[in-house]
């Protein structure tokens, strides 16, 4: 099921990051340009267990401002426990996608998806 979170708030932020706390094994798109998303796994690296994801998306227990990255819910996410879902919502909305290079590694590759 897809969930989109947008807002510079932090009710929406917080949103968010329970989404990200309750799916760690899900994946979320950051809208970085009007129609253009990154794609990342739901946690970052330093709360995720196995050491998967990046650094730069902050942690899930972040509360709203509290870090650099602000209300981490003004630039839209939209999130699933399928990276297949994603991208199909992505296609049949005339957006693209791209994997976050941090995220999606040798160690740690996304899903094939077809």
């Amino acid at each position: 099921m897809i969930s989109i979170f947008h807002g510079d708030d932090a009710g929406t932020h917080d949103a968010f990051q329970a989404w990200r706390r309750a799916n760690v094994d899900g994946f979320h798109m950051t809208e970085t340009a009007p129609g253009r998303f990154t794609i990342h796994y739901a946690q970052d690296q330093r709360e995720n267990s196995a050491g998967r994801g990046c650094m730069h998306q902050g942690c899930s227990d972040n509360d709203c401002h509290e870090d650099k990255g602000g209300c981490y819910t003004t630039a839209r996410k939209v999130c699933s426990e399928s990276l297949a879902e994603l991208t199909d919502w992505a296609r049949e909305n005339g957006y693209t996608t791209r994997s976050c290079k941090h995220c999606d590694t040798a160690r740690f590759p996304f899903p094939v998806t077809v």
